[in-house]
């Protein structure tokens, strides 16, 4: 599979001798000599100098790892601390174990937004417009030293155009279960396991939870099997991993069920049919196909104290106005199926740099997890 993934990124087997390397190492130097001073007495010169550096690679600026790399890596996620829910708040800095997904999971990278069709990030960054307009982004709304390092870089693509596939927080993942469910070897079900994020993060936890998820999608679960090979090697505990979808899937004997499941149409995996925005055309036919049935398999298999727990937002779609509206339709259809909303936990999300997101003034941003009880 490592073989397989560093043939998708482009990666050469031999290209390091690092266990965890962005390709451009040997560039930090040269990179470091574009500061502020350097750019602003000469900004389009500038921007080309970087961009023929970055051209010179041409990997996407992310972190790449060999096999014994991750391994390491998942070790060292496993001892490093997070933020706890506090007050039914998940706060900011749980960004540990992100990179790892990045790479292990290449269609993440490919995977279309918003209906924009091809604005992946590894499509920002091959395009060369966009590049040059991430590495004035780089300039001009970053501080600091390293500027044009690969993090910031990729960052800033990320700000080009705006949306993005995102993986849950690991950590996020792990503090949010071990808050809901706080049992030792606890029976956690998560009904639409993405790119690994709530593997990895509920994996770690000291609790040996017992995971079990469901995905759909081929490429993305074979992934998963994979990561969850390398979680084994790592620290010892293996989870389930199911190609189903959740309308059909019942699980048994579950303590917590928890996930972010897929938005209607907020975003394009793959062009199977198993998948929401190809098998389901309205919101209407979203709620009756994928969301009750969803419920009604966790209402039938969870434990008489057991927690559902969701993290989903209103959300708008590329050329909407007015948002898409599923948090108290959600809620709704959860009480109609036999669970009664007994809290939420704000997730809390970094603000974007630019215009009217002053992180100084106190602008809050955030996502919530419902969470829900068994009535009878």
């Amino acid at each position: 599979m490592i073989d397989k993934i560093n043939s998708i990124w482009g990666i050469d087997n031999n290209t390091s001798d690092l266990g965890k390397f962005t390709g451009y190492e040997h560039l930090y130097d040269k990179f470091d000599t574009y500061t502020k001073e350097v750019y602003y007495a000469n900004p389009e010169q500038t921007i080309q100098e970087v961009y023929d550096l970055y051209r010179s690679v041409n990997l996407v600026p992310i972190t790449y790892f060999t096999e014994q790399g991750m391994i390491d890596e998942l070790k060292h996620f496993k001892s490093r601390g997070y933020n706890h829910v506090v007050d039914n708040v998940q706060g900011l800095g749980n960004n540990a174990g992100s990179s790892i997904g990045r790479f292990l999971f290449p269609n993440m990278m490919t995977a279309e937004p918003k209906g924009r069709g091809s604005n992946s990030l590894k499509d920002r960054f091959l395009d060369d417009t966009k590049l040059k307009r991430a590495i004035r982004i780089c300039f001009e709304m970053r501080e600091g030293n390293k500027l044009v390092h690969p993090t910031a870089l990729r960052r800033s693509l990320e700000l080009v155009t705006g949306e993005n596939i995102q993986n849950f927080k690991p950590q996020n993942a792990r503090a949010i279960v071990e808050h809901l469910c706080p049992v030792l070897w606890g029976n956690v079900y998560d009904y639409s396991a993405g790119y690994g994020g709530r593997l990895l993060g509920i994996s770690s936890s000291n609790m040996n939870y017992n995971y079990t998820a469901v995905d759909p999608n081929t490429e993305t679960v074979n992934y998963l099997q994979y990561f969850n090979s390398l979680i084994k090697q790592a620290v010892g505990v293996e989870g389930t991993i199911i190609q189903s979808v959740s309308e059909d899937y019942q699980p048994e004997d579950v303590d917590l069920a928890f996930s972010s499941p897929p938005y209607f149409n907020l975003e394009k995996y793959s062009d199977e049919p198993t998948q929401c925005m190809v098998n389901y055309t309205t919101l209407d036919e979203w709620f009756d196909g994928y969301v009750a049935p969803t419920m009604t398999n966790i209402h039938n298999g969870l434990n008489s104290d057991g927690v559902f727990a969701t993290n989903i937002a209103d959300y708008k779609t590329y050329g909407q106005k007015e948002p898409v509206e599923v948090c108290e339709r959600w809620i709704t259809t959860a009480e109609k199926i036999g669970f009664k909303h007994t809290g939420t936990i704000k997730m809390m999300l970094n603000t974007r740099p630019g215009v009217g997101n002053d992180k100084l003034a106190g602008r809050e941003k955030f996502e919530g997890v419902y969470i829900f009880n068994k009535i009878g």
